[in-house]
């Protein structure tokens, strides 16, 4: 019996693969880099061109030659489309700098290729770039991300009609905001990062089918109102404190207004100056609509009375509360009246009857262990509660700290208290 030379079992199994379906051949290339997709065109004749109708065309930081120079890696760029052949659903180009004008011909080839998901993310030597009107022609989009450019939508777009997941960190315009979301009628998914370009008046978010919503932002006011479906939602109003008493004189928003409208919320996150922004003009005891359906509240607060009567508000009108993050952010302008306020318990009478895990971000000061204790002494079914110090606690001060919170009554006879260093070190590690 003959042995099978070693090279003719190789060549056996190579056209075994090469004769595969083109959907499942599909299926291995938008699983390798592009890089190694292209290198297969050297295995024979039959894979030379395999490649050129893969339809996911993937650029990332492990893809391009490393040190190569812009032009170098945007050529690149341009003998993948150029020998690309059929449709593209999705392009992502990321962490590279480029030349603006590279971006522009990619745009136009895509919007004729029936691009689905376009992801660009990606630096300009010269700051912001300003996307082509071409972008708006690219009707079969599902999913949409771009950073570092200027977005204009231009008053004859009739809209992305299949868009899905929106996500924009970019320099653009309020009504240009409005135009693009109110034309996107299936959109599921947004998340603006807009904060360092614009201060903008109001979001007027008019997304029917919008489930989660990320924003980032300096703004006066945010309107959900025809946003029925919000269960995910994440506001962080960024702004310097020389811009705060400016920003307060115009509030438009309430505590009452934003949450009253997300009656369904699952998640909420309330980062930055926002709850000190809705709780401007003052703070009822209860919200006028109770949130049954929140499980999950992230809170950024500060020694500001007001921000504490809002925590607490959202708190009482928050029965099936699970899951509490607070990061305190420093800052507040009235100590004296917060001591009064934690002193009175009359205003702690809310009960965290389903609360199950607990974290506190940055703790670095008396009043931070006012709300351990508040959440210790009020929560029956607490399982964990993780504590993170803020860096300027030195040793000893995180000691007084811990033997502190060790004293305190505990609702719940398993909860455990776990100390996690550092928050600045947490996250650098």
């Amino acid at each position: 019996m003959k042995r099978k030379r070693a090279g003719q079992s190789t060549q056996a199994s190579l056209d075994l693969i090469s004769d595969l379906p083109k959907d499942v051949m599909d299926l291995i290339f938008v699983r390798m880099p592009i890089r190694d997709a292209i290198r297969t065109s050297v295995l024979s004749k039959k894979w030379r061109y395999k490649w050129v109708s893969i339809p996911d065309v993937v650029f990332d930081k492990d893809c391009l030659t490393e040190g190569a120079s812009e032009i170098e890696r945007a050529h690149i760029v341009d003998q993948v489309l150029l020998h690309h052949v059929g449709p593209i659903c999705k392009f992502s180009c990321t962490s590279y700098v480029l030349p603006c004008s590279h971006i522009g011909r990619w745009i136009v080839f895509l919007s004729r290729s029936g691009i689905k998901k376009l992801i660009l993310l990606v630096k300009f030597q010269d700051g912001y770039y300003n996307l082509p009107s071409s972008i708006f022609f690219c009707q079969e989009l599902h999913h949409l991300e771009l950073v570092n450019c200027k977005l204009k939508v231009p008053p004859t777009f009739k809209g992305f009609h299949n868009l899905l997941v929106l996500n924009l960190a970019v320099y653009t315009l309020e009504d240009d905001i409005t135009r693009l979301i109110s034309r996107c009628p299936l959109l599921e998914k947004l998340k603006l990062d807009v904060w360092c370009h614009h201060h903008y008046r109001c979001f007027n978010i008019h997304a029917p089918n919008l489930r989660c919503l990320e924003l980032t932002a300096i703004f006066e006011g945010l309107s959900l109102g025809s946003s029925p479906l919000l269960t995910n939602m994440s506001i962080d109003l960024c702004i310097y404190y020389e811009r705060w008493r400016n920003l307060r004189q115009g509030n438009i928003c309430s505590l009452n207004q934003l949450i009253g409208y997300s009656h369904g919320i699952e998640r909420l996150a309330l980062k930055g100056k926002f709850l000190q922004f809705l709780s401007t003009d003052g703070v009822p005891e209860k919200l006028s609509t109770t949130c049954d359906h929140l499980k999950y509240l992230e809170i950024h607060i500060n020694s500001n009375s007001k921000v504490i009567l809002g925590y607490l508000c959202i708190l009482r009108s928050s029965p099936n509360l699970k899951e509490l993050k607070i990061r305190y952010i420093g800052g507040g302008e009235d100590l004296y009246e917060v001591a009064e306020l934690w002193g009175g318990e009359r205003q702690f009478d809310c009960l965290f009857s389903h609360l199950q895990a607990a974290e506190i971000i940055d703790l670095g000061t008396i009043f931070g262990l006012q709300f351990i204790r508040h959440i210790l002494s009020n929560a029956p079914t607490l399982k964990t509660m993780k504590i993170y110090t803020t860096s300027y606690v030195e040793d000893e001060g995180t000691s007084m700290f811990l033997k502190e919170m060790l004293r305190f009554p505990r609702a719940s006879s398993r909860a455990e208290i776990i100390y996690l260093g550092h928050y600045k070190d947490a996250i650098e590690r």
